[in-house]
């Protein structure tokens, strides 16, 4: 058994060499991200509302993006009309490059 056991396993493996090797070559190189999108989403994302719970706590936080949601507005606009927070600590606090860290530097 050992021998057919060998055979398809490096089968399997010459399998998902070849398919990296393709998935590389039509499916990644050449891909362009578009920033405009990828900033147009992540400014509608009301996850980012966990920034804000050190500055109004857990329940405004809760309140703000359960208004954003129901009303089919953004965060910062459910954020500035609650009054909880201002402008300017809103754009300080919920930066989306602070919040992942190191990781987006080179995008």
């Amino acid at each position: 058994m050992r021998p057919i056991i060998i055979n398809n396993a490096l089968h399997s493996i010459r399998i998902i060499g070849d398919m990296c090797d393709k998935m590389r070559t039509y499916s990644i190189e050449g891909t362009e991200l578009n920033h405009a999108r990828i900033d147009a989403t992540v400014g509608e994302s009301l996850m980012l509302v966990t920034a804000l719970t050190p500055v109004i706590g857990y329940n405004g936080a809760a309140k703000i993006a359960e208004a954003a949601n129901a009303n089919g507005t953004t965060l910062k606009e459910a954020a500035l009309k609650s009054g909880d927070v201002d402008e300017k600590t809103f754009d300080d606090v919920v930066d989306p490059r602070k919040l992942v860290g190191e990781g987006v530097q080179g995008a």
